[in-house]
C-alpha cells in the first residue's frame, strides 16, 4: 500500500456474503490505483455485496469517484450494491454536490449499510434476485453518469463534466421559472451557497424534475452572480 492510504478487507454476513472495504488517506489520482486492485479483485471474485467504509478518507478526486461509478453498472447487473458508509462531512458534501446521490447510497453507520442488503433474503451464491438492471440503467442516465460508467476511472475525465451535462435534459420551458426562482432565493438571502439554493429549488413541487447543482452555477454566471458579494449587490438593489 502507498504511504497515504490504507485499505484493508473483511466480510460480513452469515455466510460472508458482505465485502466491507476500509479506506483510510486521501483517495486521488495517485492512490486511487490501489482501491481500483481492490475493487477489480472482489469482481474477479464475484462478490458483488459491498460495502466501503470511508469513515478515515478526507479527500476524494474524480478518479476515485470514477472508481465507485466505472463499477456500479456490472455489479448492479450481476444483483449486487455498492454502498458508501460514514463519509466525513467535506467528502459527504462534495458526493451531494456531484449528484452522486442519485447513484449510489451512503449511510452514516456501517450496521445500516448491512441493514439494507437484507441478508436474510441472499441466496446461497450471495446475490439477491430483486434489483431491475433496467432501473439501475435508468437512474445513471438521469445523473448524467452514462458516460463514467464505461471510462477507466484513470481516465474519467472530469466526472463533473458528465454530470453537467444532466442538467441539460431539463425542459426549456421550465428554465425561465427556474432561473426567476433562482434569483429570487438571491433577492431573499444573498447568503445562500449554491448546494443550499439546489436544495430549496428542489424542495418545491412545483418543478417536476430536479435541478442541479452545475444549472444553478450556470444561472449565477449568466447573471453575473457568482460570487456572494455580487449576489449581497443585488439584493440590495
Amino acid at each position: 500500500m502507498m504511504d497515504n492510504i490504507k485499505i484493508s478487507l473483511d466480510a460480513s454476513g452469515p455466510n460472508g456474503e458482505l465485502s466491507i472495504v476500509r479506506v483510510d488517506g486521501v483517495i486521488d489520482t495517485m492512490t486511487a490505483t490501489e482501491l481500483e486492485k481492490v475493487m477489480n479483485s472482489l469482481l474477479r471474485q464475484k462478490k458483488y455485496n459491498i460495502i466501503v467504509d470511508l469513515g478515515g478518507v478526507d479527500y476524494i478526486s474524480s478518479a476515485g469517484w470514477g472508481i465507485f461509478i466505472s463499477n456500479i453498472r456490472e455489479i448492479r447487473q450481476n444483483n449486487g450494491d455498492i454502498k458508501l458508509a460514514q463519509m466525513v462531512p467535506n467528502v459527504h458534501e462534495i458526493f451531494e454536490l456531484l449528484e452522486f446521490d442519485s447513484i449510489l447510497q451512503s449511510y452514516d453507520k456501517i450496521d445500516k449499510a448491512k441493514r439494507d442488503f437484507n441478508l436474510d433474503d441472499l441466496s446461497a451464491d450471495g446475490v439477491t434476485s430483486e434489483r431491475s438492471d433496467q432501473s439501475v440503467v435508468s437512474k445513471m442516465a438521469e445523473a448524467g453518469a452514462a458516460v463514467a460508467t464505461s471510462a477507466p476511472p484513470t481516465v474519467a475525465k472530469d466526472v463533473v463534466e458528465v454530470l453537467s451535462k444532466s442538467d441539460d435534459e431539463t425542459a426549456d420551458t421550465t428554465d425561465t421559472e427556474i432561473e426567476n426562482r433562482v434569483l429570487e432565493l438571491v433577492r431573499d438571502d444573498p447568503f445562500l451557497s449554491v448546494s443550499e439554493i439546489k436544495k430549496v429549488i428542489n424542495s418545491d413541487e412545483s418543478f417536476e424534475k430536479k435541478i442541479g447543482w452545475w444549472k444553478i452555477r450556470r444561472i449565477l454566471k449568466k447573471n453575473d452572480l457568482l460570487s456572494k458579494k455580487k449576489r449581497f449587490r443585488y439584493s440590495r438593489s
